[in-house]
């Protein structure tokens, strides 16, 4: 497939992202398809232990800049944010410490006004994150 073309992607319900920096997910690998979580913008999540951990977000109708705050403590952990199917935000693998990420959300109407986060971790982990409201 010549560069610049988006590829498709191993799970069925979600879209290629179109911005590059952002890499997919190994092949085989696709996020749980159900949320356990609900929660709104401004909310801190945390778990721990082994698996993955799917948390809807109510982002409002109100659109900006969103961050998404994190702590992944030593033992590495992985954070994909998908708005609408497309992947916008992530650590682009299992990571330690903290940092922050950004995508820039913009609704309209027919659109969600939520986003999903998926964290994947090893046995023993423990992580949080804060995902901001829109700004």
């Amino acid at each position: 497939m010549p560069d610049g073309f988006l590829r498709p992607t191993p799970c069925p319900f979600l879209r290629p992202s179109p911005r590059p920096e952002l890499l997919p997910r190994p092949k085989g690998e696709c996020p749980a398809g159900s949320p356990v979580a609900g929660l709104g913008c401004g909310s801190l999540t945390t778990a721990g232990g082994p698996g993955v951990t799917t948390t809807v977000h109510g982002l409002g109708r109100t659109g900006g800049l969103v961050s998404i705050a994190y702590e992944m403590y030593t033992v590495p952990d992985r954070l994909d944010c998908y708005y609408d199917g497309t992947l916008v935000a992530t650590t682009g693998g299992p990571v330690s410490g903290s940092a922050t990420l950004t995508w820039t959300y913009a609704p309209a109407p027919g659109r969600p006004t939520h986003c999903t986060v998926v964290v994947t971790g090893p046995n023993g982990t423990a992580w949080q994150y804060l995902l901001g409201c829109p700004a």
